[in-house]
This record gives structure tokens, sequence and C-alpha cells, in this order.
């Protein structure tokens, strides 16, 4: 079993990072993709390890450092727990590479060991940026001995596995329960969505933290984490010499992953007919055949996929849900304790002109055009043969992401325009400038994915997030359009609304020239 679990792993190794495209392809283009997202990469982590190791200097500078490691390893847990639900449809049972892998000579365990050691390597990448920088700043300001450091770096190994398990287990739990339903793939994506936010509504309880609690805020979230979070806890003991707490750590971490590879493994080819099962109509009527424009067939099959798949509409769409939660409950509980530290922050009164920005990044992160082209995989020749203009499909999948995105945002906007003060400018501006932001990104994320499509996918995962380069450019694009006039607005604050009004300006004319490049491109190319 070694020898094959090793096999698939370094199979999926090389499929995950391009490996393979990089090495044998002869097509340039597609190799200059894969290294600048390689350096794209390489840059973001260094970004990401630049941050934390300043986050931990200021836990060590406010006299936290003996709680510095418990603190980034709760901060680790909760972000592996929230990623690794975000990619766990798809990502383990219901693989487009299903069908390839069980008629392999391998068993069940050597295919489920070698795709959890597949997530568990980019759950470790975030573990080792969020915890190494802490880890050495614990040592370095403690003197810590030998035995704290082995079991800092075992800590830094070990502590993904429980948080991976338990959204690993959630994501299977909520596609076998939905698959035997009519509306299997609407009752996994709203059960997925209630999750998430539930893990945002826990997590933000953090928040009501009172004057006295802040004064000593390293010892009242360490106390109220390890409460929550109990290898928190062992893993505190076992950093104080308790042997213990070490062995409770690493018995809690491991323990459950263990039994979730057993059940699993036992499991595997009937979790994945579950998963791929369809509800069949008891009843058939014959009814008149519908015509309609081409437009409206390519769109309404593009809601189709977008319902259908689920990590796709949890990508394209969770950030505009968070949003209009946040601007329901603003709306409902009142805005007054963040009004009351924007005006000890000095920028309550120009908080009406910033907020179109700030939801303009929302909308700038919820994009489904980006991997729209990608998803069409192996079926991409009936999109190429269809009698339409290249135009017409781009504009059916960019009408998609509008019907996402726009409701949620218009509602949004009216909540937190009954939460804020504004004035009328602020509010039409509120309004607008997330609209057009909303139209840009769908057009960008268009041209993104056209330019670079990747349809070798064997996961809708990779095509919507494990290194889809349309997807990365596509964010980053928004969040750089975004950021610059934001930041500019906070530093000019009596011209904020000015440079909101120009930023939409120029949004606009670029969404224009961008849409009449996209209208002279084909898809054949």
């Amino acid at each position: 079993m070694i020898g094959k679990y090793k096999l698939l792993l370094k199979m999926q190794m090389y499929h995950l990072f391009g490996i393979n495209r990089l090495l044998h392809s002869h097509n340039q283009k597609e190799k200059a993709s894969l290294l600048a997202m390689g350096a794209a990469g390489i840059l973001l982590v260094g970004i990401l390890l630049f941050m934390s190791c300043g986050v931990s200097l200021v836990f060590a500078s406010a006299g936290l450092t003996s709680l510095l490691p418990t603190l980034m390893l709760i901060s680790d847990s909760v972000l592996v727990l929230f990623l690794t639900f975000l990619k766990s449809q798809g990502s383990l049972i219901g693989t487009k590479d299903y069908d390839m892998l069980i008629s392999l000579p391998v068993n069940s365990a050597a295919i489920v060991c070698s795709k959890l050691t597949m997530i568990y390597l980019v759950n470790l990448g975030i573990g080792l940026v969020i915890m190494t920088p802490a880890s050495v700043v614990y040592v370095v300001q403690t003197q810590a001995g030998r035995g704290a450091c082995a079991f800092l770096a075992a800590g830094v190994l070990i502590a993904p596995l429980l948080p991976m398990t338990v959204s690993l287990a959630l994501g299977i739990v909520i596609s076998v329960l939905s698959a035997k339903s009519r509306r299997s793939n609407i009752l996994a994506l709203l059960g997925s969505t209630v999750c998430i936010l539930l893990f945002v509504a826990a997590a933000s309880r953090m928040d009501s933290l009172d004057t006295a609690q802040l004064a000593n805020l390293g010892a009242e979230l360490t106390k109220a984490a390890t409460k929550i979070y109990p290898p928190a806890a062992t893993f505190t003991k076992g950093l104080s010499g308790n042997m213990a707490g070490i062995f409770q750590f690493v018995a809690i971490s491991v323990a459950p992953l263990v039994i979730f590879i057993a059940v699993v493994s036992r499991f595997y080819q009937q979790f994945n007919t579950r998963a791929f099962s369809h509800h069949a109509e008891h009843h058939f009527h014959l009814h008149e055949l519908a015509v309609s424009s081409p437009f409206m067939a390519l769109y309404r099959k593009e809601m189709a996929r977008f319902f259908s798949c689920t990590i796709y509409a949890l990508n394209s769409a969770i950030v505009m849900a968070l949003l209009l939660a946040a601007s329901i409950l603003s709306a409902v509980f009142g805005a007054d304790i963040l009004l009351q530290q924007l005006e000890a922050a000095g920028v309550a009164q120009v908080t009406g002109s910033i907020f179109p920005l700030a939801v303009s990044v929302c909308a700038c992160m919820s994009c489904t055009t980006s991997a729209s082209l990608s998803l069409e995989g192996k079926s991409r020749w009936l999109m190429c043969s269809a009698p339409v203009a290249s135009r017409v499909v781009f504009h059916s999948k960019i009408a998609v992401n509008l019907s996402v995105v726009l409701p949620m945002l218009w509602v949004s906007c009216l909540f937190l325009r009954m939460s804020f003060p504004m004035t009328a400018a602020q509010a039409i501006f509120l309004f607008l400038t997330p609209t057009v932001y909303a139209i840009f990104i769908s057009v960008s994320g268009m041209l993104c994915n056209v330019k670079f499509p990747r349809y070798d996918w064997t996961s809708e995962y990779y095509a919507v997030k494990g290194g889809a380069f349309s997807v990365l450019l596509s964010i980053g694009i928004g969040l750089i359009s975004c950021m610059i006039p934001l930041v500019l607005c906070m530093l000019n604050l009596k011209d904020a609304l000015l440079i909101v009004a120009l930023t939409t300006v120029v949004i606009l004319i670029l969404t224009i020239a961008i849409d009449r490049k996209l209208s002279r491109m084909s898809l054949y190319v």
C-alpha cells in the first residue's frame, strides 16, 4: 500500500502545482502563466510571513510572549477549519477522477490517504506562515530549551489535523445527506453557507469584550479559547513541559483523523456512489417545447451549472452572503459600537464616503466569470460548436455573476444606508460605485479566464480555487483597483467623496474598454 500511496500522492502533487505542464508543455504562454503564478505565490507567502512576524513582535512587546504560541495555534486552527470547509465539497468525495482511481489496482485507503495528504500539505503551509514567526519570537524571548523547541515544531505539524478532519467530515455529511434529494446541490449549498456563517458568528463573539477585558486581551483570549477548543489547553500544558498535556494534545489531534480515515476508506465507494447519484422525477409530463433566444438558453445553462457545483457557488457568493448578514445585523441591532470606534479614530464624518469602496471590495471578491469558462472542462466543445457568437457566450456568463451579486449587494447597501448616517451624495455612491465594480470584476474575470483557461481539472476545486491563475488574477485586479483609492481616501479624508466619484468614472471607462476587447475575442483561440 505504501508504494501505491506514494505514486498517487506524486501524481496529485504534479497535477496541483502544474509540474507536468511546466515540464512537458510546448505552450510558452502556459509556461509563462505558471511561472508568474509561482512567483506571485512566493511573493504572497513572503508578505504573509512579514505580517505574521510583525504581529508576533507586537504581542511580544505587549508582554504576551508566553501566550503567543497558543494564540497562534488557535488562529491557525480557525483559519484551517474555515478554508478546508470551503474546499471540502469535491476534494475528497465526488471527485471527477473517481472512476479512474477506483479502476486502478489500489485500495480505498491509499486513495483516501493520498488525497488527505494533499489537503494536509496545503494546510501545513498555512500553519507554517502563521506559527513559525510566533514560535521563533517565543524561543528567542523566553530562551526556551530543546524540549520546548521540539514540541513547538511538533505543534506546527500537528495543529492542522483536527480542524481539517472536522471540516472534511462536515463536508462529507452535507454531501451524503443531501445527495438523495431532488435539490441536492441547493441543500448542500445552503448547509455549507449556514456552517460558514456559524463559524463567522462564533469568531465575532470576541468583539463583545469590554474595556476591562481588553486591558488583559491576551489572557482573556487564551482563557476563552481554551474552553472552546480543548487542544489549545493541552498545547499550553505541553509547552510548559507537562508530559500528560503533550500526550493529550497528540491524541486529540491524531485520533479523530485515524478514525476518519478508517471510516471513509471503509465506505469510500458507498459515499461516492451516493454523491454521484441523481434524483429522478417520478412523473413525466409532455409539455410544449419552450423556445428562447441563444442568450437566454446559455444563461439558464450557466445558472444551472452555478447551483450544481457547491464549491463554485460558495467561492463566488460567500463573501456577499457575509456582507448581507453583517448589514442586516447592523440594521437590526444597531451600529453604535462601530460608530463609537470610528469617532475615536476621527473618521466617523467620512464613513459614508469610504463605505462605497469598502463594499466594492466584497463585490470584487465575488466573481463567477473567472472560472466559468474553465468549468466547461471536457464538454467545452459543445460551447465552441454552438451556432452563436463568442460574445453571446461571454455575456451569458457575465450575466450570471451579476444575477448572483447585485441583488445581495443592493439589499446590503439598503441596510447599511439605514444603519449609518449619510448624505444624499454618499448614499448615491454607496449604490453606484459597488455596482460599477461588480460589472467591472465580472468583465475582467471573464477576460482573465479567456486568456488563462484551465480545462484539465479532475475536481471543480482545481478549476475554482486550486491554483487557477485566472481566479487569482481577477481577485488581485479587483483588490488592487479598490485598495488604491481606499488608501487615498484614508490619507485625504476631506476629498474622500471626490476620490470615490473619480474612481467610479475610471472603473466604468475601463469596464467598457474591457468589454469591447472581450467582444472581439474568440472562444477557439
